[in-house]
């Protein structure tokens, strides 16, 4: 008997990018990648805020704008390089997202990747050319 996936399975097995049935070990496993994730992320998040507005504060909020920008630009890359590295990087020591495939199913397996590569180039073209043309100069 198929049981029906909820809609947070669904978020679990996209944002790690694991295929197949999302068993009780595996699904423990990523939920403690997760939280250590999330500790990390909360920790560093608490102390930029306060390193920023330390910052703010010494300089009488004559550069706040360059700060911000700074401080943002520093979190991004703090969140994209150091979290999901950290995700990725443990997903696969872990060997969680391996996807075993049976020998009759891999051309298979392979035209489904190429149609899910295809609609993925084509959504991302699309919006780049969508994100381009609003925020052309030209655009009113």
């Amino acid at each position: 008997m198929k049981t029906k996936e909820t809609f947070a399975t669904k978020i679990i097995k996209r944002f790690y990018g694991f295929q197949g049935v999302l068993d009780e070990y595996r699904r423990q496993e990523l939920y403690k990648i997760g939280n250590t994730g999330f500790m990390a992320m909360f920790c560093y998040m608490l102390l930029s805020n306060c390193i920023v507005l330390l910052i703010l504060g010494l300089d009488n909020y004559k550069h706040s704008e360059d700060v911000i920008i700074w401080y943002i630009m520093a979190n991004l890359l703090f969140v994209v390089f150091g979290i999901s590295g950290y995700i990725i990087i443990t997903t696969k020591r872990r060997h969680l997202i391996e996807n075993e495939v049976a020998a009759k199913d891999i051309q298979s397996q392979k035209k489904r990747l190429v149609d899910i590569s295809i609609r993925q180039g084509v959504c991302f073209g699309t919006l780049t050319f969508i994100f381009n043309g609003i925020t052309s100069p030209g655009f009113s």
